[in-house]
């Protein structure tokens, strides 16, 4: 994930570099797109599970962005995305997020034609696996990221996101995992947006 943060500066400084006087309002409206996703899970708080490997799942996404001012963005987004397999170290049995919802509100600022922005928001997934690692569950906690997004013209935008989510599991659905525990998961995202 620090390749991640690192890729997150570069495009934010070469999108400073090439930024011509512009206003936010280019980023006003409605948008939907799709996404790809690389998520990372892990237990949290527990010794008792098997290390979980990267999963690549697959979804869509859509808000509303409204500009305050020159440079400044607020917008509210929904997304869902899955079903996302990951591995255990020892390659068998699966783990597997059967969706993920999310729900965020978004802030950032306008530099030329790139948003670099921040988010905060809710999700949830629902979970299945076989015998010894889980039965049926579902999840949710608070999700927190950053990301850029780029428009390449009036009505397509690029992005890269990065997110991190920090989720309650239900009560008895994952064995030998205390009842505190949570399901951590970093995700990192690349996105394609019609604007509207």
């Amino acid at each position: 994930m620090r390749l991640t943060i690192s890729a997150l500066a570069l495009a934010t400084a070469f999108a400073a570099t090439g930024a011509s006087a512009q206003d936010a309002s280019q980023w006003t409206g409605f948008y939907a797109g799709f996404a790809t996703n690389i998520i990372s899970p892990e237990f949290d708080n527990s010794t008792a599970m098997i290390p979980l490997q990267e999963g690549t799942g697959f979804g869509a996404y859509g808000g509303y962005n409204y500009a305050i001012g020159d440079n400044f963005v607020v917008g509210a987004e929904v997304g869902i995305s899955g079903p996302v397999s990951f591995q255990t170290a020892l390659g068998n049995p699966d783990f597997e997020f059967d969706n993920v919802v999310n729900a965020r509100v978004r802030g950032g600022y306008a530099i030329g034609n790139a948003l670099v922005y921040g988010s905060v928001g809710y999700q949830m997934v629902n979970y299945s696996a076989a015998a010894g690692i889980s039965t049926d569950g579902s999840a949710d906690g608070l999700v927190y990221g950053i990301g850029v997004e780029m428009l390449l013209t009036d009505s397509v935008s690029v992005r890269l996101d990065y997110t991190s989510t920090h989720m309650n599991p239900e009560a008895g659905t994952l064995p030998g995992v205390p009842g505190d525990a949570q399901i951590d998961a970093n995700a990192v995202g690349l996105g394609v947006a019609l604007r509207f």
